[in-house]
C-alpha cells in the first residue's frame, strides 16, 4: 500500500483538541495488523531552526494488505466520527481523495468500495 495521509478536520482555532484527536486516531490506526502510522511534516518555515515541522491534524499511514486495510480503515474512521471527536476526516493517496463526514448509514456502504479506489494501486 502507498503511504497515505489522513487529514483530521475539527472546528476552527483548537489546536490542542486537533492534536489529542489525531492521536486518538493514529492509535485505533496502528491496531491494524501490519500498519504503520507517523506524523506528516511540512518544510520548516524560513527562519527557524529546524528543516522540518509537524503538520498538527495530519497522519501518515503505510504498509497492510489492501484488501483488509480498507474495511478496517473504514471501520475504525466511522467509529471514531461517530463518537462526535471530528468533523470529518479526509484519506488522501496522491492527487486521489476521500473525504469521510460523519455519514448517514446509507453512505456508509459506498465508503469501502471508495477507499478500494483510493488504495488501489495505478
Amino acid at each position: 500500500m502507498a503511504d497515505l495521509l489522513f487529514i483530521v478536520t475539527v472546528g476552527p482555532g483548537d489546536t490542542r483538541r486537533l492534536d489529542r484527536l489525531t492521536d486518538e486516531l493514529a492509535d485505533e490506526l496502528r491496531e491494524i495488523s501490519g500498519v504503520r502510522v507517523g506524523t506528516a511534516t511540512t518544510a520548516g518555515s524560513p527562519g527557524t531552526k529546524s528543516g522540518t515541522a509537524i503538520e498538527v491534524g495530519q497522519l501518515l499511514v503505510s504498509g497492510g494488505a489492501l484488501g483488509t486495510t480498507a474495511w478496517a480503515i473504514r471501520d475504525i474512521v466511522l467509529r471514531f466520527l461517530a463518537r462526535g471527536r471530528a468533523e470529518s476526516v479526509t484519506v488522501r493517496n496522491g492527487d486521489r481523495r476521500v473525504t469521510i463526514v460523519r455519514p448517514t448509514d446509507g453512505q456508509v456502504d459506498d465508503l469501502v468500495d471508495q477507499l478500494r479506489g483510493l488504495l488501489a494501486d495505478d
